[in-house]
């Protein structure tokens, strides 16, 4: 089998799934463009929005603010490491799960979770206590050191998240396109459950 480059281009953009005209998706839409990519990268960078929202809406369409938070919170998809945070289709989470068990420590931070046992316990406690939770509702001050100095329990929530024992619950917006009412990368809006997402809501984007 032979194809022209022509072909061969019309092929790999149409893969993509590149919507062709413009619409307007629903919340099933965007569940199936997720499990259609397998991941969705998140980042901080929102120079026209944030990046997800780009990923997506080049192949859906404009779909509702909400959108993402309503799928998280409905165990539909979930937040984890793929070759970066992404968002993830709910049928991969046995995959997820089992790295969580085989690789707890954070990939930057290490042990930071058996280096500081007690803010871990407090987190757990107060999220078991209250319900869903972001870093702003604990105290602490940033450290030095440029975008990634984050306060000690921004971290913790980090690397709860990253061992499986906290999921992101919400991803909060603003009209603006940046996570509202935080300041990092991934909102982390966390609620306690590390067997699956599916239990875990929050408002917000």
């Amino acid at each position: 089998m032979s194809l022209t480059l022509a072909a061969l281009r019309r092929h790999v953009v149409g893969a993509q799934g590149y919507a062709t005209r413009y619409r307007v998706a629903g919340i099933d839409d965007v569940a199936d463009a997720i499990r259609r990519l397998s991941a969705v990268q998140l980042d901080s960078i929102s120079t026209v929005d944030r990046s997800h929202r780009l990923t997506l809406l080049s192949r859906v369409g404009r779909y509702p603010p909400g959108t993402v938070t309503r799928l998280l919170a409905g165990g539909r998809v979930f937040e984890y490491w793929a070759h970066e945070a992404c968002l993830l289709p709910i049928e991969d989470w046995p995959v997820a799960r089992s790295r969580m068990l085989s690789s707890p420590d954070h990939p930057w931070w290490g042990d930071v979770i058996d280096r500081e046992p007690e803010l871990a316990d407090h987190i757990m406690g107060e999220i078991r206590e209250r319900g869903p939770l972001g870093s702003r509702h604990f105290e602490g001050a940033r450290t030095e050191g440029g975008m990634w100095s984050l306060k000690p329990a921004k971290r913790m929530l980090e690397a709860l998240w990253s061992a499986g024992r906290l999921v992101v619950g919400a991803r909060p917006w603003s009209p603006r396109g940046r996570p509202a009412p935080f300041s990092s990368r991934r909102s982390t809006t966390c609620c306690g459950t590390g067997r699956s997402p599916s239990g875990c809501w929050a408002s917000g984007t």
